[in-house]
């Protein structure tokens, strides 16, 4: 197709689609994208048995405007033909017989999947349409090397790769970090389901962040690095991937920290946390999660001020959220060693509210994180029920038994924005 220097139609109708949508005006309805949309998918369709890498980036599209729209079912079951196409085309594996181009576009195919997969799955395999370890391919190359026309940065960027360690993309590190995320929640979910001490639980925990401390030296090495707050370069063409980065990583490990905090939503079982008694992360905990996701709160704020008119990627968003909520949480605990008051946390989560408001206004999937967000902050600053009353809110969607607790979604996953409905009961005689 390339060689005939023609676009795949479905390709092209995607497109079109997300930018009808994305640049219509205000409160208006995507009538005009609507159409598109259902011709792109049309073509798919009609073509389904002959998968080709032009229309799984159609796919692409159209599942991200699916969720942009709320339509989360279609969004879903849209995915599976998408890892349909990733198989069936054999992009896990790397093909090195050809040119250093088409390699890149396999690579970033493949882990586009991947990262999609993510908002569905939220660390549950049951959701899951791929896994990390089945992607035997490259992380893609940095993205100066994909866009370059110098024919001997594209010969040499292989090579280089192999010899320079610190040679690495945003979208790797980005990756990297979504697959120590994943892991980080699956074992999240694992540990609702104890009813025994876990012994390995602080080896585990120190795993995780070794692997965190080698991303950071990845990170300094493409990002740079500052003692004073997260490095935004307004005028950078790659300013969201470098702020995803950073805060992605900030992110895992609240993530982790978390499973410390007694009475969070997200903390490891009682059974689990017992033992421990006044250990060293025991006691670090709480610290951790402030630095992180005050960081988070700091960078959302310069974000603001810069008024950057970009596109901020969902993850951004997911960041946000989930560190207003922290933040929220730690300045009510009773034993916290900071100066972190409740004026100031509902204000870090009021920040963190605006800037979802402003850059996801018409973006039907980040409308959960909004309504949530909102509630939670009313229930803090009435202080009538102080802590108490807050986290009975916040704890809502976390109720029920360990296998309940174990799958539950967090109110950013599309599954869990869903509206699948289990029809087995019109069978019953």
């Amino acid at each position: 197709m390339c060689a005939a220097r023609t676009l795949e139609p479905s390709l092209v109708l995607s497109m079109c689609a997300l930018v009808k949508l994305r640049c219509r005006p205000a409160g208006s309805q995507p009538s005009e994208s609507v159409s598109l949309i259902e011709l792109s998918e049309k073509r798919i369709w009609d073509m389904i048995e002959t998968p080709s890498i032009f229309r799984l980036q159609a796919l692409f599209l159209i599942i991200q405007y699916h969720a942009e729209v709320g339509r989360f079912e279609r969004a879903f079951m849209m995915a599976s033909i998408a890892s349909r196409h990733v198989t069936a085309l054999q992009l896990k594996h790397e093909s090195p017989h050809l040119s250093f181009v088409t390699q890149e576009i396999r690579r970033r195919a493949a882990w586009t999947m991947a990262l999609l997969d993510g908002y569905f799955s939220v660390g549950l395999p049951g959701y899951s349409t791929i896994n990390y370890e089945e992607i035997y391919q490259q992380y893609p190359c940095r993205e100066e090397e994909f866009g370059s026309t110098d024919p001997d940065t594209i010969r040499g960027s292989s090579t280089a790769r192999v010899e320079d360690k610190a040679h690495h993309s945003m979208l790797e590190l980005i990756l990297r970090i979504s697959r120590v995320r994943r892991d980080i929640m699956r074992f999240t979910r694992q540990l609702a389901l104890l009813e025994q001490p876990l012994k390995e639980f602080q080896g585990i925990v120190q795993g995780f962040q070794m692997n965190l401390t080698q991303l950071q030296e990845k990170i300094a090495s493409v990002v740079g690095s500052s003692a004073t707050g997260t490095i935004i370069q307004p005028n950078f063409r790659w300013v969201v991937r470098s702020l995803e980065v950073q805060l992605a990583w900030r992110q895992a490990h609240c993530d982790l920290f978390r499973l410390f905090l007694l009475g969070h939503p997200n903390a490891a079982p009682d059974v689990v946390l017992r033992p421990l008694g006044s250990s060293t992360y025991a006691n670090q905990a709480q610290e951790i999660c402030q630095e992180h996701s005050d960081w988070i709160v700091e960078s959302i704020k310069n974000v603001r001020k810069m008024n950057l008119q970009v596109l901020f990627s969902f993850d951004i968003a997911r960041c946000a959220y989930q560190a207003a909520r922290l933040n929220l949480f730690l300045a009510h605990m009773p034993n916290l060693r900071s100066q972190l008051t409740s004026e100031s946390a509902v204000s870090n989560a009021a920040e963190c509210l605006a800037f979802i408001k402003e850059k996801f206004v018409s973006s039907a999937h980040a409308q959960r994180m909004i309504s949530d967000l909102s509630l939670l902050i009313g229930a803090y600053e009435t202080r009538d029920g102080h802590f108490g009353a807050a986290m009975a809110l916040d704890s809502l969607r976390f109720s029920g038994d360990a296998v309940e607790k174990h799958n539950q979604l967090s109110a950013h996953s599309l599954i869990h924005q869903a509206n699948f409905v289990d029809d087995s009961y019109l069978y019953e005689l």
